[in-house]
């Protein structure tokens, strides 16, 4: 779980060695980092610098030779709410600058898990309430760690759902309705968005509509099918 977490702070796989080995060994040379890392010296000095540069690892110099350290967890957090109030600070010019090319296309969409994720976080930051026809296991398949931290969000917003699926939902609290038939897509209806994630492919993919005739429609069709369950 750890490595996961630490790939979607923008760590590659033999960046997440290199810093787990770091934080287990203390203070170290690049050498002995490489050798707990399973990685050769030369790989290991570029991903050290890497990792200095995005702040995860420093170092000092003893006769001569640098020594690594690792950046305590808790500095981490202090770095990552550093950098989202810099983002805050230029939200508004950032805004500016779409608003200025006029709307958006009506149609977006969004291939691999961090993709994906991006139309999980458009709901939890749109949504007042949402409609879904999704399976619950294959939606853990996809995304076993990050599922379970939507669900947990969106109840502390208290955005409010109807869920149809094969399955009683990850939160047992929920209004839902179980239909016998295999689900292969998810879906999303909220706030004149439709949401569709494809499950079984090898490669997800996911489409966000955002056109409210499309919208009308499929919200009438779910609202049926809820009806007759």
């Amino acid at each position: 779980m750890k490595e996961e977490i630490l790939k979607s702070l923008g760590l590659s796989d033999k960046e997440t060695k290199i810093y787990l080995a770091s934080l287990q060994l203390g203070t170290s040379v690049v050498q002995k980092i490489a050798n707990f890392a399973g990685l050769n010296r030369t790989s290991a000095y570029d991903l050290l610098k890497s990792l200095e540069h995005k702040g995860f690892v420093s170092y000092t110099l003893q006769s001569g030779k640098r020594l690594y350290q690792a950046t305590q967890p808790n500095k981490i957090i202090d770095m990552l709410k550093e950098r989202e109030e810099l983002v805050k600070k230029i939200l508004p010019e950032l805004k500016s600058l779409s608003e200025s090319v006029g709307k958006r296309p009506n149609v977006e969409i969004y291939t691999g898990k961090d993709g994906l994720k991006s139309i999980f976080e458009n709901i939890l930051n749109e949504a007042r309430s949402f409609s879904c026809i999704a399976s619950k296991n294959q939606l853990f398949r996809l995304f076993e760690f990050y599922f379970p931290h939507f669900v947990s969000r969106r109840k502390k917003k208290g955005i409010k759902v109807k869920i149809i699926s094969e399955f009683q939902p990850f939160d047992k609290t929920a209004p839902y309705k179980i239909i016998k038939k295999k689900i292969k897509t998810a879906t999303w209806l909220y706030n004149g968005k439709i949401a569709m994630i494809s499950l079984e492919e090898k490669e997800p993919i996911g489409i966000l509509i955002n056109e409210k005739n499309f919208y009308k429609t499929h919200q009438m069709m779910f609202n049926l099918l809820w009806e007759n369950l």
